[in-house]
């Protein structure tokens, strides 16, 4: 077992460096999510106990943290009518999907609205069992989800930010180089590295202790923006970031199975047209949010991708993103999703088979 885990990571590093070479977005992430993915399918060799994403989750809790200033605090409270509204989106996104796929696809209702859900694979499927429903439809539609939008939105926020041109490039161009205002360890990058990482590290273990949804990421993230804020900390190796993405990749790449893969094929049009509606509410939202002036175009499509936390704050650091923003709100359609979604989801089928 040891062996097969060591063996993924060596293909997830060689794809996200493979990747890196030929310039893709998210390199790191997306190609150690296709080179473990292909490898998985033909050789069935592939394994990473998904237990380590916890590793990814402080790692990017960490680094988020360090993102955020006092200013970013306390603009987060305008941020929640913007939320509100990516979470009705979603929600009616889900019951409108839900309802085509068990009418026009042979899918009992509950299975089609939990396939829908734009939270975790394992959160998710976990939920379905519970709920009665078939947990392999819902797994692969959900994996069918996370994998199609972190290959597609790279290139599509890319895609739709060079369409405008020069004005979304300077204001990005411009928070990177905020970023490097460092004064407090930047000559002791080793300890100001292992000072955050084991200070998010205690966060990222209470959260698991609580057993919160992603309560690794937003305990390891509240704990690291506590340690900035108090300490002026300098922000974390890039390095370091890279090393979570090709952890979190790897391990999104070997749940991948020839049986997986056929499943996928048997469900090619749903899994499209849930991406499709997907990528809808991402451009709708981005740009409601935008023209208010609340986030930049980049933040507002990657805060509204519905994949994982951790993978979106992930590339989006890779990308230029407003971290703290797009974890806040990410987060919270974490909790949302798994949380609320699935009573809603019981309510509806309860009295469907009411009537």
């Amino acid at each position: 077992m040891l062996l097969k885990i060591v063996g993924t990571l060596i293909v997830g590093f060689l794809g996200g460096t493979v990747a890196k070479r030929l310039k893709m977005p998210a390199a790191f992430m997306t190609g150690s999510v296709l080179a473990v993915a292909l490898f998985s399918i033909l050789s069935n060799a592939m394994f990473m106990p998904s237990s380590l994403k916890v590793i990814a989750q402080i790692v990017s809790g960490a680094y988020i943290g360090q993102q955020v200033s006092k200013q970013d605090l306390l603009n987060f409270p305008k941020l929640a009518k913007s939320i509100v509204l990516l979470l009705t989106f979603f929600t009616i996104n889900t019951f409108v999907m839900g309802y085509l796929f068990a009418r026009f696809f042979s899918i009992d209702l509950t299975t089609a609205l939990l396939s829908c859900l734009p939270g975790g694979i394992m959160d998710v499927s976990l939920i379905s069992i519970d709920m009665g429903a078939q947990a392999e439809i819902v797994a692969t539609m959900q994996l069918a989800r996370l994998v199609g939008m972190l290959l597609i939105l790279p290139y599509w926020i890319t895609f739709i930010l060079k369409c405008l041109g020069k004005v979304e490039k300077r204001e990005v161009a411009d928070d990177l180089s905020s970023n490097k205002l460092v004064p407090f360890g930047t000559n002791h990058e080793l300890i100001n590295n292992l000072l955050i990482l084991l200070i998010a590290g205690l966060g990222g273990l209470l959260g698991m202790y609580l057993e919160i949804p992603v309560g690794a990421l937003i305990f390891s993230l509240i704990f690291s923006c506590g340690l900035k804020l108090l300490k002026n900390t300098a922000p974390l190796n890039n390095k370091i970031r890279q090393l979570a993405q090709i952890l979190a990749g790897s391990i999104i790449g070997s749940t991948f199975t020839r049986e997986s893969l056929e499943q996928i094929v048997q469900l090619f049009i749903p899994a499209c047209l849930l991406l499709i509606s997907y990528l809808l509410i991402n451009i709708l939202f981005g740009f409601i949010v935008y023209k208010r002036g609340i986030l930049d175009l980049r933040s507002a499509l990657f805060a509204s991708s519905p994949a994982g936390a951790t993978d979106i704050s992930l590339i989006a650091g890779e990308l230029g993103g407003d971290m703290p923003k797009i974890a806040g709100i990410q987060i919270c359609r974490t909790l949302y999703t798994i949380i609320i979604l699935p009573i809603l989801v019981r309510l509806v089928v309860e009295h469907a088979l009411l009537r």
